[in-house]
């Protein structure tokens, strides 16, 4: 628990790095653009930092909850089916969060060993951000399953 809360601050961090360099970078850029002469890949930049930003933003939004959730519906159940579909929807969210992570871990290793793909202008290889994007999808999946368990094990408590 703490090893993933640790995790989960480095993540942050991560992101919110990303965040400002990416705005500083898209500042520079146009100002340059304006003045001087455009950079050579910017646009590839911004979208490589795109999925570092998203990737490890997944993690704290979802240990802060603050993804987007619906209670339209589900509010109006007693609070007994509420935390039950709770315990399901973190549970479908981990499945469905682990097989993405495999997917590209698997991809990772396949650009990195075998495919060798990069972007069109700048040639940065596609294996980092695979990679990024594994580990987004698997800290989010144990940040799910976190919340599952301690979710039942409230439940057990309230009993």
């Amino acid at each position: 628990m703490k090893t993933l809360r640790y995790l989960t601050t480095f993540y942050k961090y991560i992101a919110i790095s990303a965040l400002t360099f990416l705005m500083v970078f898209i500042t520079f850029g146009v100002l340059n653009r304006l003045l001087f002469t455009p950079i050579i890949g910017d646009v590839e930049l911004v979208q490589l930092g795109m999925i570092v930003i998203i990737m490890f933003g997944l993690v704290y939004s979802e240990s802060i909850e603050g993804h987007i959730s619906i209670g339209l519906i589900v509010d109006r159940f007693p609070s007994k089916y509420q935390r039950l579909l709770s315990i399901v929807s973190s549970l479908l969210t981990s499945i469905v969060a682990l097989v993405i992570a495999y997917v590209f871990l698997n991809l990772s290793i396949d650009h990195f060993t075998n495919t060798k793909l990069t972007t069109n202008l700048l040639r940065i290889p596609y294996y980092p951000f695979d990679f990024f994007i594994f580990m987004g999808f698997l800290g989010w999946g144990l940040m799910a399953i976190t919340k599952m368990i301690a979710k039942i094990i409230d439940k057990e408590h309230k009993q």
